[in-house]
């Protein structure tokens, strides 16, 4: 039986009339406190963010680099973890039932609460998918189950050191966008040129109808504007969460929220501008 379209293929559905591609970026839940992130995700939203992937705060995240790395220890210091980062799901959902929500995160926080556990909790907190940067589809089987049982989807990273296979699936628990990677390395590293881009994004059209999204690496508005040349959806993170790192001491909580808004505003109109 075919799944039914969720927030995030509806949104994919409503940006391809509009003739327009995805904006999206990363943030951890309770970084630096839950009442700031909360107020940070309807900020994103508000300000151009189509889809949000929020980050399960944890001690080891491998596949992220220093910035990131960093939001996690302030995250956990917080109180942050996988629980309240549900719970901070659920508090968005109060006021916004569009936006998707995709949770991005580690394998351990999930097998801790219990691959079923997680799902039903996920969906009742209005969560649409899941990024689990240590746990290859080919491993995933019980958690695809679980996240299919409950209408959410797993979305795969295709990396360039990954075969096909590793991304590619027709599990009814795989979907929502191919996270196209371009280069090798952890989040918040080297960009790649705009050609490996390109080949990036077409090497994952040949394998998927999924919409392509390419993150890591992709930092100004000019690259943002390049990138939204040849991929369904650009995904910003280290870059903003950089920033707002910079801003959060510069100023009061008006002054953050102008500045934080306007930069969020400025690669919006890049990604529109292409």
């Amino acid at each position: 039986m075919a799944r039914s379209p969720n927030r995030i293929d509806r949104m994919f559905q409503r940006l391809k009339a509009e003739g327009r591609i995805a904006f999206v970026t990363f943030t951890v839940a309770c970084d630096p406190d839950f009442a700031e992130s909360l107020a940070r995700l309807r900020l994103l939203v508000g300000n151009g963010i189509d889809l949000l992937e929020i980050g399960h705060p944890y001690s080891d995240p491998i596949l992220d680099g220093a910035t990131i790395q960093t939001a996690n220890r302030r995250a956990l210091a917080a109180g942050g973890n996988l629980s309240r980062t549900l719970d901070l799901c659920a508090a968005f959902r109060e006021e916004d039932d569009t936006t998707p929500i995709v949770l991005m995160g580690y394998a351990n926080p999930l097998l801790a609460m219990g691959y079923e556990a997680f799902a039903a909790r996920a969906a009742a907190a209005g969560v649409d998918g899941l990024i689990a940067a240590d746990l290859p589809l080919r491993e995933a089987e019980p958690l695809l189950k679980a996240l299919g049982r409950h209408g959410l989807v797993m979305i795969p990273l295709a990396a360039p050191s990954l075969p096909a296979e590793d991304f590619v699936s027709a599990s009814k628990g795989v979907g929502g966008f191919l996270y196209c990677i371009p280069v090798v390395g952890p989040t918040g590293g080297p960009s790649a040129s705009i050609e490996a881009i390109s080949d990036a994004v077409a090497r994952c059209r040949t394998v998927s109808r999924l919409p392509v999204l390419v993150g890591f690496g992709v930092k100004t508005p000019d690259m943002v504007a390049a990138v939204a040349e040849v991929a369904d959806g650009v995904i910003v993170a280290t870059a903003l969460i950089d920033r707002f790192e910079a801003m959060r001491g510069q100023g009061d909580a008006e002054a953050f929220r102008r500045a934080a808004a306007g930069l969020v505003a400025g690669y919006r109109q890049a990604v529109d501008g292409r």
